[in-house]
């Protein structure tokens, strides 16, 4: 089995101590989740490849996007925080092998190309993290769920539990769930934001998809979530592989809902 760890990782660019300036305190749970994580995996062996589900890359209505560029590059520029810089390696190899294994399973796949991730906190706030825990990152393959459906969203972490290519994985299913939590929030407010979260939280901690897949259509698109998906894969990922995803914290202190949650390989 490749597959070492698997997390779901909030992405609000504040909690970066550069760009938050002490502001990363308000969300001190998140800051706090995220660290129990990378200290889980700090204290395991690298994995030859990371898959990151952004829904902030580039992405292709239908399909999952992979995102086939050689080397990528980025920043914390947009943020406030220049001199905090990506540079990063694309498998190649990796890439083709698992839009390949991946259409065989039934999941609609293309490639995109994008080598800027600087507007793209969905890769780079998890990256950011990753690379203090590890040191260096390994190479890494960005893809954006954001062309799903839930159903395919949840069938792609499923057919993600059967690739093999003989090298060692992690995958961070990247997310903010709801942006609607509370008055002021940044896409205004609405009481069907906590609905949704709770609905999340749960089907992660019980890795149990039927739980968000149920909820009515109108709630998904008053929650004004980006991160969805990522969990939908993420629990369809675990729940075929078997063993338990620790929600390690959520919170939504500026009208976002930030989740942390964690699995890794007995």
């Amino acid at each position: 089995m490749p597959w070492s760890w698997a997390a779901l990782m909030p992405h609000p660019p504040i909690i970066v101590p550069e760009v938050g300036r002490g502001r990363e305190r308000d969300a001190s749970a998140t800051v706090g989740g995220i660290d129990k994580i990378m200290k889980r995996l700090g204290k395991m062996g690298k994995p030859d490849r990371i898959l990151l589900a952004s829904p902030h890359q580039p992405y292709i209505s239908g399909c999952l996007a992979i995102n086939k560029t050689g080397f990528l590059k980025g920043s914390f520029a947009s943020f406030g925080a220049p001199s905090i810089t990506f540079d990063l390696r694309t498998d190649l190899d990796s890439a083709d092998s698992l839009r390949g294994f991946l259409s065989a399973a039934g999941v609609p796949v293309s490639f995109s190309e994008s080598a800027d991730m600087t507007r793209d906190q969905g890769s780079t706030v998890p990256l950011y993290f990753l690379k203090k825990a590890y040191g260096e990152l390994p190479h890494v393959v960005l893809v954006s769920p954001i062309g799903l459906d839930a159903a395919s969203a949840h069938g792609l972490g499923q057919a993600l539990a059967r690739f093999d290519d003989g090298c060692s994985w992690g995958f961070i299913a990247s997310g903010d769930l709801s942006h609607r939590l509370k008055p002021g929030a940044p896409a205004g407010f609405s009481p069907d934001g906590g609905r949704f979260d709770l609905a999340v939280v749960e089907s992660v901690g019980k890795c149990d998809a039927s739980i968000i897949l149920n909820l009515p259509e109108r709630v998904v698109e008053d929650a004004g979530e980006c991160g969805m998906r990522s969990a939908l894969a993420l629990v369809g990922l675990v729940s075929s592989l078997g063993g338990k995803i620790d929600v390690l914290s959520y919170e939504g202190p500026f009208g976002v809902g930030y989740c942390n949650a964690l699995w890794i390989k007995e």
